[in-house]
């Protein structure tokens, strides 16, 4: 198992990037009550081997001003494995449901001993986000990191390229978009390279939109290699698939189960 770059994180980083231009465009996809589960496998000894669940679910959040989309993202490692490197992650994001930019953003992971709790608090008028830290040594450490207006979190992200206009895209389009990431911004690449037809789990063969994700930042140094996405190309838009190659190895994320009606 990966102790630097888990499984949710992996899973978050290769698929966190926008392909939006600079305004923001309404979120016609996602909605409240989706319910996603992903099965995470890793090369061990030159063997695919499923090593953990991620799952992602969305809700309603009502305030006291405003109601806000919550996205939710978890990952833990099956029993078996938790004896060699126990995973139990939480990523939330909570954001405007017409245009998913996130005002709050949620990081509680634990790793094998390591825990951190990392907290983003999007300021966007004042173009900063107010992050807050919390793990050994480190208590309620607060620190401003200068955003501009469209500034995603890795949650907000991964949901938004399910909103895009695919179809209108060029065989091999790139675009770069900036996110927050362990309190720094970082920039990640994407290039779209077309559609494929690829098995999703127990729903069959669907046609989906390819694409591959390039990063910068400290941060994601860990998952540097091929790194490529699908996405179904229908009304859903759900990650499908996703494959990666690290230095130690290699790993897919694949959708096995969703409470949506996959035609």
């Amino acid at each position: 198992m990966l102790k630097k770059t888990t499984v949710l994180s992996l899973f978050l980083l290769i698929t966190a990037f926008s392909t939006l231009s600079i305004e923001s465009q309404e979120n016609n996809y996602i909605k409240s009550g989706e319910n996603l589960t992903f099965i995470a496998s890793y090369n061990v000894s030159g063997v695919m081997t499923d090593v953990a669940q991620v799952k992602m679910q969305t809700s309603t959040v009502k305030t006291k001003t405003r109601e806000l989309l919550r996205l939710k993202c978890t990952a833990s490692t099956y029993a078996s494995w938790d004896s060699y490197f126990r995973v139990r992650d939480l990523y939330e994001s909570y954001v405007n449901p017409k245009t998913l930019l996130p005002s709050l953003f949620k990081r509680n992971i634990e790793e094998g001993t390591y825990k951190k709790n990392i907290k983003y608090l999007f300021k966007r008028k004042s173009k900063i986000a107010v992050s807050t830290l919390n793990k050994k040594g480190y208590k309620d450490y607060k620190v401003n990191v200068p955003i501009d207006y469209n500034t995603l979190d890795i949650v907000s992200a991964i949901y938004t390229i399910r909103t895009l206009d695919y179809e209108s895209f060029a065989i091999g389009k790139r675009v770069t978009k900036k996110l927050i990431v362990d309190s720094e911004v970082q920039s990640a690449t994407v290039k779209y390279l077309g559609k494929e037809n690829i098995k999703v789990g127990k729903y069959g063969t669907k046609e989906c939109y390819k694409l591959s994700v390039s990063f910068q930042g400290k941060e994601l140094e860990n998952a540097k290699g091929g790194k490529y996405i699908w996405i179904t190309a229908d009304d859903d838009r759900l990650p499908a698939l996703i494959k990666a190659t690290i230095p130690v190895g290699s790993i897919q994320i694949r959708l096995s189960d969703t409470n949506l009606t996959i035609k």
